[in-house]
């Protein structure tokens, strides 16, 4: 070693010798507590709702601050874009509850969904909130709205449907396997244009956005989600509302849902075995084809839609199907969460 060189090196090792006597004598304290197993709470199906209201009620005062929790690498959309807590259409509108709410709460994946109607700016607007929570912290926000909702649509939208908020007595309960397999049946049998695919109940009954579509009795009743009713007096409206008096599986039978591409991918589903439900957040792309269609037919629906859809489900069966908001984006667009998405 160089004699020039002594002294600097001499100089730091003597300050790096106090540095060590320095935090020897004055540990720093950690930010965690030591572990232990105590340390680890159960969030069940109460705790799972209770961030739910938590979370809710944080938007109604307009307080990110009231909010539960959340992670440092939380993440949030809004109708599949981007943001942070506080921002968006929900944080930043008057917001109010109203009693329609269907809560989902899953304790094994630590996922909690609420379906709702909610007043924005004094609108009735239909909304689904996603939660994640992952070790007492919020690490995935997603909320999706629709604001396009008429006076006809509020009727099935003031009381949940008993099957889809009532519990399942314990011993009859389904395992989450068979829940998630009915749920994703459905979907599965749109793709395919095949009724008997999907796990449905004889007196299986859908609403979309508030709109009983199938399995409505005589005379009939609408068989979209939307407002008007079919018009008897004409061969269209007569075949609407015939078409809306089909059950779940006979409407898919039609193959009227040829158009839609694929229902990919469905990022979130939530299993509640305490009241049978499951509740997926999914992506229906729509390219502009039909299965089935000439080679030289014109380009159809072109667009995508974001839909979150609950089964109330028994004995491995779908008895009621509500799906709801349905947040439309242009074809080509993804979910918010999965890279690719959207073709």
């Amino acid at each position: 070693m160089s004699l020039k060189t002594w002294p600097v090196t001499s100089t730091l090792l003597a300050i790096g010798a106090g540095v060590l006597l320095s935090l020897s004598a004055s540990p720093m304290t950690a930010s965690e507590p030591e572990w232990g197993p105590s340390r680890v709470k159960e969030c069940n199906r109460e705790c799972l709702v209770g961030f739910m209201d938590g979370y809710m009620n944080a938007i109604y005062k307009h307080d990110p601050k009231a909010v539960p929790p959340l992670a440092i690498d939380v993440r949030m959309t809004e109708n599949t874009g981007r943001m942070e807590v506080g921002e968006g259409v929900l944080w930043r509108s008057k917001v109010e509850p109203t009693p329609f709410m269907i809560y989902v709460a899953d304790p094994v994946t630590g996922q909690v969904a609420l379906q709702s109607r909610l007043m924005i700016q004094g609108r009735n607007a239909l909304v689904a909130v996603r939660l994640k929570v992952d070790r007492g912290q919020i690490s995935e926000i997603e909320q999706l709205y629709d604001r396009n909702i008429n006076d006809a649509a509020i009727p099935l939208l003031t009381t949940p449907r008993p099957g889809l908020v009532t519990d399942i007595p314990p011993s009859e309960r389904s395992s989450r396997e068979v829940l998630a397999y009915a749920a994703n049946s459905y979907f599965d049998a749109l793709e395919g244009d095949d009724g008997k695919i999907a796990a449905f109940a004889d007196d299986c009954v859908r609403h979309e956005n508030g709109y009983q579509t199938v399995n409505n009795p005589p005379p009939g009743g609408r068989m979209m989600p939307a407002p008007p009713l079919p018009n008897p007096d004409t061969a269209q409206g007569k075949e609407q509302l015939r078409f809306s008096m089909l059950s779940c599986q006979e409407q898919i039978n039609s193959k009227i849902f040829a158009y839609m591409k694929h229902i990919r991918p469905r990022h979130a589903i939530i299993v509640d075995q305490q009241k049978g439900v499951a509740t997926i957040f999914c992506l229906f792309v729509h390219d502009g084809t039909r299965r089935g269609a000439a080679p030289d037919a014109p380009p159809g629906m072109l667009m995508n839609a974001m839909i979150v859809e609950s089964f109330g489900l028994r004995g491995g069966k779908i008895h009621e199907v509500e799906a709801m908001p349905f947040v439309t984006i242009p074809y080509g667009l993804g979910d918010g969460w999965t890279p690719g998405s959207g073709r």
